[in-house]
């Protein structure tokens, strides 16, 4: 069988890393390893991970004293991760017991990385977000993030590409899937929906940081305009306008719009202008 390496960086969410890491070893598959990151966490994370070190022998911890951020931690456990393949887990999050097992399914080296869709667990009710499943070429993939936070793929080709750039301050699974994409081919999203995605809880995501996902968005497009037409440059500002919370008229939609983005397009116009129809669109692109 082959190994596959799990990465899990975390930081003071000790009661919430136990979930993730009993996701993980509770596997259908059970050839992993399990690089867990302690990103100078100053709550009882290392007492947590100590139990499960004298019950497990798969379970690697790595330490930073000082919190350098997920991107530095990840990039450290990639560095050393010894299985053929790879994967991620956020410590807030969780996988299914399939999750790896229909991962590996679905993989062929022809692509560059296989992803899944993800169940969103809001604390109230659980969504799942199917949307986008097939082969995503790079010029489809630039439009928006249409892969999710994690990715499974040969761990080789994430340390070709130096795994995650540690310079973005937000979207840096996106930059990461751009390149690889970039530089392997077409990636495969499967219908299968075996991750889980907890946005339920009140500690603060990066991801609810509009300040840094502005910023972020600014050295995304930097760094990939090589790549971008007009028609991604449109939906980059659909997406600027989304981070803003400011006026998107009916100028702006019929400027920006396209074959590509108009959903989103029409959620955030609805959203902004019919605050009411943009709750009911919102159900619909979840279908």
């Amino acid at each position: 069988m082959s190994l596959i390496s799990v990465y899990i960086p975390t930081h003071n969410r000790s009661y919430m890393l136990k979930r993730a890491l009993d996701s993980v070893l509770n596997q259908s598959y059970k050839s992993i390893e399990i690089i867990i990151v302690d990103d100078g966490s100053s709550d009882d994370t290392q007492v947590v991970l100590q139990s499960y070190l004298k019950k497990y022998d798969n379970i690697i911890c790595l330490r930073q004293e000082i919190p350098k951020g997920a991107c530095v931690a990840r990039n450290l456990a990639i560095s050393a991760a010894s299985g053929e393949f790879i994967t991620g887990l956020d410590d807030d999050d969780e996988f299914m017991p399939e999750h790896i097992e229909g991962l590996l399914a679905a993989f062929d080296d022809s692509y560059a990385f296989v992803a899944c869709s993800l169940l969103e667990n809001t604390g109230e009710s659980v969504i799942e977000h199917g949307l986008d499943c097939g082969i995503i070429t790079l010029d489809s993939l630039l439009h928006y993030n249409k892969i999710g936070n994690q990715v499974f793929t040969l761990t080789s080709r994430m340390k070709e590409v130096n795994g995650f750039d540690e310079a973005f301050p937000a979207f840096q699974d996106y930059d990461t899937w751009v390149r690889l994409v970039s530089k392997f081919g077409s990636c495969k999203k499967i219908k299968q929906a075996t991750y889980v995605w907890h946005t339920g809880h009140e500690q603060a995501r990066i991801s609810n940081s509009n300040y840094k996902r502005l910023m972020a968005l600014e050295l995304f497009i930097s760094k990939h305009k090589k790549f971008m037409s007009r028609q991604h440059y449109q939906s980059m500002s659909i997406m600027k306008k989304k981070l803003e919370k400011g006026a998107f008229t009916f100028i702006d939609l019929i400027k920006n719009i396209n074959r590509f983005n108009f959903k989103s397009a029409l959620a955030l116009y609805f959203n902004v202008n019919f605050s009411i129809v943009g709750v009911k669109w919102r159900k619909y692109k979840r279908r």
